[in-house]
């Protein structure tokens, strides 16, 4: 379920005001949203200097430039509210600027590599393309790969082909209450493996799993 039509008018309409070059919509949206921009990146991993210097940028990439420097906030469609928007290209562009400095950290140089981790523990990048959605993908692609097969059949049919639990019963044989409990167990194991992928590839990178769903709802049309 998306949010309100009436929060994504609101928000289109501050942002055509932003395109507009109107100074006091974009004092505006910088002051509705850097404070929590701020607070998401940190959660997500970010350090509070990280988060700042690249809201930076972010903020003056939002003012409308001319033909030559186009408003960030162009590429901004309404699919979804302009915080969550605004969080995740905040969040892909960490995630970019944490590759490249692991790119150019020196082997054995722990100051460089700051909490990079050493040896085995360490994992190459996935390479290619965009970063964030590499990360949601293969972290998804490994979680359902280390569910059992009875797992994956149960929660197609479930969410795929939208079979109810009381069909799902009568098909299995089983309780109701039991088959709610293997599919409760299937989603919490999914999870978890989830976000344990996304540690594998990138450690430093900190996600809930409320935050993956965000990201995912986000870059929807670029994972599927």
């Amino acid at each position: 379920m998306g949010p309100p039509a009436g929060e994504i008018n609101d928000d289109l309409t501050r942002v055509n005001e932003c395109l507009q070059g109107e100074a006091e919509a974009l004092a505006w949206l910088r002051e509705r949203c850097h404070t929590s921009l701020v607070n998401i990146l940190v959660s997500r991993g970010a350090s509070p200097t990280e988060a700042d210097d690249l809201l930076a940028d972010l903020w003056a990439d939002c003012v409308p430039g001319g033909d030559d420097k186009p408003s960030l906030l162009e590429k901004f469609g309404g699919k979804c509210k302009l915080l969550g928007w605004l969080s995740t290209v905040a969040t892909r562009r960490w995630i970019d600027f944490k590759r490249r400095q692991v790119r150019h950290v020196t082997p054995g140089d722990p100051d460089e590599a700051g909490d990079w981790p050493p040896g085995d523990l360490a994992q190459p990048p996935i390479p290619g393309g965009d970063a964030l959605v590499g990360i949601l993908r293969q972290s998804l692609e490994g979680a359902f790969a280390r569910c059992s097969p009875e797992a994956l059949v149960l929660l197609r049919l479930r969410y795929v082909y939208e079979l109810s639990q009381r069909e799902l019963a009568r098909m299995l044989g089983r309780h109701e209450s039991k088959v709610s409990r293997l599919l409760s167990q299937s989603m919490a194991e999914i999870e978890t493996h989830t976000l344990a992928e996304v540690r594998k590839h990138d450690h430093w990178l900190q996600l809930t799993w409320d935050d993956f769903m965000d990201l995912c709802s986000s870059v929807e049309t670029e994972i599927l």
